[in-house]
């Protein structure tokens, strides 16, 4: 899922390895003015991209806080863009 906003733009991703971890990608701004810098780690130098693993409750607060930080005038910009990667398990 991407989310774009005035807070930042984010990629949420869901790991295979554990179906309670969610990577969360963005700038080093964007997410370190979210959850601090103790976690998050460097994803793609050339991209300037980075990461943090967080559970799901933990990125249901920061998407909760990312709505009730908006104010009115934000609303045009805020975007979520869902992707469906793996048709295979959805029922006919």
């Amino acid at each position: 899922m991407k989310i774009s906003c005035s807070k930042g733009n984010f990629k949420i991703i869901q790991t295979k390895a554990n179906q309670d971890e969610l990577l969360i990608l963005g700038s080093w701004s964007d997410i370190v003015r979210h959850f601090g810098s103790t976690r998050v780690f460097l994803i793609n130098r050339e991209e300037s991209t980075f990461g943090i693993y967080v559970c799901k409750q933990e990125c249901a607060d920061f998407m909760s806080k990312l709505i009730q930080d908006m104010d009115s005038n934000n609303w045009e910009d805020f975007t979520m863009d869902f992707a469906i990667r793996n048709l295979q398990n959805l029922s006919a």
